[in-house]
Parts: C-alpha cells; structure tokens; sequence
C-alpha cells in the first residue's frame, strides 16, 4: 500500500506570504497550472501509481486542485477534514514573516492564538494515516491532496525529523510526496 501526498497549486495568499491556515484563497494562474500539470503527471503513471482513492482537504485551494487529479484519474475524491491546513488562529489572513509568528510556529506545543498548535496538526494527520493501514488493502494506493504544514506533519510519521530539519522541510507548492504504508 502506498500514499502519495501532493500540496494544493499556488495561491494569492502564498504569493503574498500571508497566513493562509483555514483562511481561504483562491489558486492563482500558475496555481491552476500547476494542478494541470500534476493532473496529467498523475495520469501518465497512474499504470505504475494504480491510485485507487483520493483524500482531499475541505479547503477550496485543495478541493480546486483536487478537481484536476479526479478528472484526469476518473476518481472522485472524499473530503476528509483531518486534512485540513493548520489553523492559525488570529494570524489567518495576515503576514506571516512576523517574529511573534516564527515564535509560536517553532514551538511545536504553543497554539497560535484561537488557533491549533503543531502538535494537533500532527494528531489528525497521523490518526489519517492510521485509520487508513487499519482499514485499507494492501494493493490500494491512496492520494492525499492537502496542504504545506499538514504534509510536513504526514512526513514527521514516516522519517524523524530534529526541529530544525522540520523547519527546513519546504513542501512545494503541488510537489508529490509518496510513502510506503
């Protein structure tokens, strides 16, 4: 059983560098086409990859890239909402380049205010993940179309990370990430 996780395309908010947890926005141009070009990549290797389900976050920027995949792989995808982005609580919407930011978001075990601590995020991706091992067959390759902070937190069960490589970690926007479950 494999996963692959790949990160929605580009939005305004990323391009703006703002917060953008459970903040909406939308994909740009080149974030369309990122989704396009993933779509078809996905679709090309679909005879190796053999994705049998798609797992997408309810976020519109994941649901929208999402929506390319599906297409392409003759799949509808199930919103899961473990795979929603970190919610950054007072942060959503605002810079993010801030000290106060980069404080709390080093701090695995501080919530941002009114928002979610790292921590939490690592809970609902690896409780994912374990559902999935206890419930899936072993032929079933899955998909997971989400987001940067929840795909370094999927990464986190399947490699140790120190705190500083995790935050050297940079997951792109709709980079493919595959592992073995």
């Amino acid at each position: 059983m494999k996963l692959f996780v790949a990160r929605h395309g580009e939005t305004d908010g990323n391009r703006n560098a703002l917060a953008c947890g459970v903040f909406e926005s939308d994909l740009t141009d080149l974030g369309r086409e990122q989704a396009k070009t993933l779509a078809e990549r996905l679709k090309q290797d679909q005879e190796k990859n053999q994705i049998t389900a798609i797992y997408v976050s309810p976020l519109k920027r994941a649901r929208d890239t999402a929506s390319y995949i599906e297409k392409a792989l003759n799949l509808t995808a199930c919103i899961d909402n473990r795979l929603k982005e970190i919610n950054f609580g007072t942060f959503e919407g605002q810079y993010w380049k801030t000290d106060e930011f980069i404080r709390i978001y080093k701090n695995p075990f501080v919530k941002f205010p009114q928002g979610e601590s790292l921590c939490e995020v690592a809970h609902r991706a690896y409780s994912i993940i374990e559902e999935l091992k206890q419930t899936g067959k072993s032929n079933e390759n899955i998909l997971f179309v989400c987001h940067g902070v929840l795909t370094a937190m999927l990464c986190t069960y399947f490699k140790s990370f120190s705190m500083e490589e995790l935050f050297k970690l940079e997951i792109t926007n709709c980079q493919l990430l595959e592992f073995d479950l």
